[in-house]
């Protein structure tokens, strides 16, 4: 394993454990909120899970393949952050 290889596979290890954590604080303020969540809560959600969940880079063995989806992690997780915001805002 390369030294690159090596570091895009922590990064995403760190990325999904970051995800992981927020998926179960939302997962808490989601159930708080029951009917009334909205939609941006769901869009949290799914996208935190996503990132959480998929574990691509245990089948990917191709490098520039890894760096796309480090960085489309990356993406689906500021938008996780964003709607989250957007969510607890809109709650308040």
């Amino acid at each position: 394993m390369t030294e690159q290889e090596k570091y895009l596979r922590d990064r995403l290890t760190a990325l999904n454990t970051k995800a992981y954590y927020l998926l179960v604080a939302l997962s808490f303020l989601y159930y708080r909120q029951g009917q009334n969540a909205a939609r941006s809560s769901k869009a949290a959600l799914i996208l935190t899970a996503f990132v959480a969940a998929a574990p691509v880079q245990d089948y990917v063995k191709n490098l520039s393949k890894l760096e796309w989806i480090r960085r489309l992690k990356v993406v689906c997780l500021w938008l996780a952050f964003i709607s989250t915001v957007v969510w607890v805002v809109r709650a308040s």
